[in-house]
């Protein structure tokens, strides 16, 4: 009789995932804390509930660690950003006589919003860590954003430029400006979270204040470059 030979048993790459995304979460919560510096490995494996030796697995060393914790949120909100760009913005290479109008624009404001609006509200850990990041000599946070961020806020400009000729918005539209006053609105009640509950008892991560939020911003985003 032939031998059946025996077959290795299958690899766990379903669980060894859910491993390190609990080890990437419980890094956020520990970087966010302390800082990289005060930040402690054994904190983080303990809040992951998984060996030290698996975040040496997966990220090498805390600098490994800490730079997948960066990258996984900026990766994210990087493409989705690329998408809108692509599926709502107007086209670089327009047929002639193509028109960008009202209608589009709000479908392009209330996307771009509401990724905002939901990454700052998703977020919060990535926010305090890139604050206690960009504080640091050669900061990783910083070459992160310049990498991730900027070409997507780069294209956004050049997009807003072009609008502007073809007077799809107003003339008078700064991009750089009106791409700071939307992250503003977008980031401030999750920044301050405890200024906003003192003052008026709100819950910035409630459903009902971020699609109140999401309305608010994108109306007032519309109301200065809608022409």
């Amino acid at each position: 009789m032939t031998a059946v030979p025996t077959l290795p048993p299958p690899r766990r790459e379903r669980g060894g995932e859910a491993t390190r995304q609990r080890i990437l979460a419980a890094a956020e919560q520990e970087f966010a804390a302390k800082g990289f510096d005060g930040a402690r490995l054994a904190s983080i494996a303990r809040g992951a509930k998984a060996p030290q030796a698996l975040i040496h697995h997966y990220f090498g060393d805390k600098d490994g660690l800490h730079r997948a914790v960066f990258e996984r949120v900026l990766a994210s909100i990087a493409t989705e950003s690329f998408r809108i760009l692509e599926t709502k913005a107007p086209p670089r290479r327009r047929a002639k006589g193509a028109r960008f109008g009202r209608p589009e624009l709000e479908a392009l404001v209330h996307a771009f919003v509401g990724l905002l609006v939901d990454f700052y509200t998703q977020n919060a850990h990535v926010l305090r860590i890139l604050g206690h990041e960009l504080g640091r000599s050669g900061s990783l946070a910083d070459e992160l954003v310049k990498t991730r961020l900027g070409p997507q806020l780069d294209d956004i400009v050049a997009r807003l430029d072009a609008m502007k000729l073809a007077g799809e918005v107003r003339a008078d539209v700064d991009g750089r400006h009106l791409c700071i006053s939307t992250v503003a609105m977008a980031c401030f009640p999750t920044m301050d979270e405890a200024f906003l509950g003192a003052l008026w008892g709100l819950d910035p991560r409630s459903p009902e204040f971020v699609a109140a939020r999401k309305r608010e911003i994108a109306a007032t985003v519309l109301a200065r470059i809608a022409p």
